[in-house]
């Protein structure tokens, strides 16, 4: 579910990004920036120029959704909740998922050492994600899986097998991990 949101105006100008995180049990996060225009209306402006205005952390329930068309109704919500005083006309904004596909690595590691990498290829959009697990001890503990974009980051690293050096199993804790910069 973890997904970034764009709202254009209807001069076509980046109006605010959205981004929802979900990388802790039933806990959903995010941020969002606003943006605004380099020139005014009455200039023209053909590259629809504009300038980070604010960033400000966000702050949402965690609800488990049954389609993308209900996180669609659900993110207009939350943009119109969260920056519709500053949206002038609130009917000629565009909501645009971007199509490219992201990648979150994470590094898992505890105060044993490093467990391994997690790359995580998604398109929201597209209703696709990608799970890669490679095993920091051993190649034969790699794991991969693809499932939808309505399950979280977390719900697909609950599901690759560990175990520890006795062969019990196990599993990686959300404190195990570290997320770094998305990649477009």
């Amino acid at each position: 579910m973890d997904r970034s949101l764009k709202v254009y105006t209807s001069t076509g100008h980046l109006f605010v990004e959205f981004t929802f995180n979900y990388d802790h049990k039933n806990q959903a996060s995010g941020k969002y920036t606003l943006y605004r225009r380099l020139y005014d209306d009455n200039e023209e402006d053909e590259n629809k120029s504009v300038y980070p205005l604010y960033e400000m952390d966000l702050y949402v329930n965690y609800r488990k959704f049954d389609s993308i068309e209900h996180i669609k109704k659900h993110d207009i919500e939350v943009v119109q909740k969260s920056v519709g005083r500053d949206m002038t006309d609130p009917k000629g904004y565009t909501y645009v998922y971007s199509p490219e596909k992201v990648l979150l690595r994470y590094v898992a590691a505890n105060h044993l050492g490093c467990i391994g990498l997690i790359d995580i290829r998604f398109s929201f959009i597209d209703n696709s994600k990608e799970m890669k697990f490679m095993s920091a001890s051993n190649p034969r503990f790699d794991f991969e899986l693809s499932t939808n974009s309505l399950e979280t980051n977390l719900d697909c690293i609950e599901q690759i097998p560990m175990y520890n050096k006795w062969g019990e199993p196990g599993e990686i804790s959300t404190h195990d991990l570290t997320r770094l910069e998305a990649w477009y």
